[in-house]
């Protein structure tokens, strides 16, 4: 589905990334982490044409893509850490949604305000929610108004940076749920950039750590223990074995 090859980037001399290497496959949900810096958010720029790598190539069904540009800009979607950012504070839930619709001209004319309304119901925004701006809104359902734009686009790729750090949580447990709901019934890759294993112990297939820039752990959520190799993932799994207080 989707393949990051050789993927460098530098910033005022920097190297951020240093080579990636990393597939998707359809429908698979990979959990990427690692510590503060390590290139997490620029990779993930780097997918949807926030940023320009300085060298390698992505590709998107063994195609070679330029992302966020023609096919690949409705084909590989981004949320936000801050869902905010994405949202147009001019903009209700519902008008954001149909923004999307209207873009990438999906469906008919006539039946995307149907689709816009059946988006944000199905992600759990009751119709009096639909009139609201963002700033009317609490982080939690901005969120899933985020999350609606970027199911409306029909994407085949999903990429959510730290989906749930700025949320609390109560909201973080709902926004989990949410997740695991919206991958049963798209069927859309996802690549979930996080710091930490605890938000996706339930939602990824496969745990990919980046540090320094390079991919140097690809394991089997099945797999990772607090005998891993990799001193991250022993830090993680032993907090997460750890009994609650």
């Amino acid at each position: 589905m989707l393949k990051i090859e050789g993927i460098k980037k530098s910033f005022h001399g920097s190297e951020i990334l240093s080579g990636v290497d990393l597939e998707i496959a359809a429908n698979e949900v990979v959990g990427l982490i690692g510590r503060s810096g390590a290139g997490k958010s620029t990779l993930a720029r780097c997918l949807v044409g926030l940023e320009q790598p300085d060298a390698g190539r992505i590709l998107l069904e063994l195609d070679a893509i330029d992302p966020g540009r023609g096919d690949a800009r409705q084909q590989i979607q981004y949320l936000w850490q801050d869902p905010t950012q994405s949202l147009s504070p001019f903009l209700s839930a519902k008008a954001a949604v149909l923004e999307t619709l209207n873009g990438f001209a999906l469906g008919s004319v006539s039946n995307r305000q149907q689709r816009a309304e059946t988006l944000l119901e199905n992600l759990g925004l009751d119709r009096e929610t639909w009139a609201r701006r963002p700033h009317a809104l609490s982080g939690g359902q901005c969120q899933r108004v985020a999350l609606a734009r970027a199911l409306a686009a029909e994407s085949k790729v999903l990429i959510l940076d730290e989906p749930l750090s700025s949320l609390d949580l109560v909201t973080q447990i709902a926004t989990v749920d949410l997740l695991k709901k919206v991958h049963a019934e798209c069927n859309s890759a996802m690549l979930i950039v996080s710091h930490d294993l605890a938000p996706l112990r339930l939602l990824a297939n496969r745990i990919v750590v980046l540090d320094e820039g390079r991919i140097v752990d690809d394991l089997p959520m099945s797999a990772i223990s607090a005998k891993s190799e990799n001193p991250l993932l022993q830090a993680n799994a032993a907090r997460l074995s750890e009994p609650a207080a």
